[in-house]
């Protein structure tokens, strides 16, 4: 089997793509931090078969530990995949200048429509959605520090062009005009700009930065998820995660949800801000309802969506690469 190093130091990813490739028996090192030691560990003494890089990774190190980690696994002619999971909003600031820096042989998107973008400039690319890891995102017992009808976790947007806004005003703006026991995780909510998104948000309500390691819990404590989608052509990664976790995921019916995921089945799909006081007000009075949706919901990502999958469809991508 492959030997993968996966080269990332935030729990988001580190707590997913690695285990989907441990379930394949492929050994897996996570490199969290760049040090000329760590990185002869990493190649000279694991000699991966693939590296993985991924998002903004390249402004947390130095540009020397960076260009030793590349010179070092062309050196063992490691094949260097670029993970682009910041695509489509931040293709320029940060994928390609991690393509600049990182220089990969291959490149994967999590936006099937920016592939010939990365074509066009001569590489080999293709799409690779999230997925959930059973391991993490899992039932687990309710904590009453988590305890609300809604819950939303979630950065707060920078300049607010892209759906992102869209998603907020459908789902998020009359839930808070409406005063309902809702928590919102994240950075930025507390300098929302008020008059470009059309509302005000309760000091009482935004909650701050939550670690990842803490996200399961909210999902299997409060009884409403709200799933924000960035784009109407791609899947955040917290669309798998609540439904992986067995939370109830209240979400807006962009293509990419409906093309995966049948709406009051898997999940629950809302259109307009009346939309989404209507089927929350449904959802909190009727449990059974709700919980069927989301054991639904966690059966198939299980069974389609999780990192094991993802893994293969990286492993089938790098031989057809080496190939052609």
């Amino acid at each position: 089997m492959k030997r993968i190093l996966f080269f990332a130091h935030s729990s988001k990813y580190t707590l997913g793509l690695p285990q989907g490739f441990r379930e394949l028996n492929c050994p897996v090192f996570i490199l969290r931090d760049l040090s000329r030691s760590s990185i002869i560990d990493a190649i000279d003494h694991f000699r991966p078969d693939i590296m993985i890089t991924t998002g903004w990774a390249y402004r947390r190190y130095s540009r020397e530990h960076i260009d030793e980690l590349t010179k070092r696994a062309a050196k063992y002619k490691v094949k260097h995949v670029y993970w682009a999971t910041e695509d489509p909003r931040w293709t320029e600031k940060c994928s390609f200048r991690c393509i600049e820096t990182y220089k990969p042989d291959a490149v994967m998107t999590i936006h099937p429509g920016s592939v010939n973008i990365y074509r066009e400039l001569g590489l080999p690319a293709g799409h690779l959605d999230f997925g959930c890891n059973p391991e993490f995102n899992k039932y687990e017992p309710q904590s009453s520090k988590y305890d609300y009808d809604v819950a939303l976790i979630g950065n707060g947007g920078r300049e607010w062009k892209s759906y992102r806004k869209d998603s907020v005003q459908i789902l998020l703006k009359p839930l808070v005009e409406r005063g309902y026991n809702i928590a919102i995780w994240g950075k930025r909510w507390d300098s929302l700009n008020e008059e470009l998104m059309g509302f005000k948000i309760p000091t009482h309500m935004i909650k701050g930065e939550l670690p990842y390691e803490e996200t399961n819990k909210v999902y299997n404590s409060a009884r409403i998820i709200l799933g924000l989608q960035n784009d109407h052509d791609m899947l955040t990664s917290r669309t798998f995660e609540v439904l992986g976790s067995g939370g109830f995921l209240l979400t807006v019916p962009t293509p990419s949800v409906t093309k995966l995921f049948i709406n009051n089945v898997h999940l629950s799909c809302a259109s307009s801000p009346e939309d989404t006081v209507d089927l929350v007000n449904y959802f909190l009075k009727n449990t059974a309802a709700r919980q069927e949706i989301a054991r639904n919901g966690q059966l198939e990502v299980y069974s389609k969506h999780t990192y094991k999958e993802r893994a293969r469809q990286i492993l089938d991508f790098c031989s057809s690469v080496e190939r052609n």
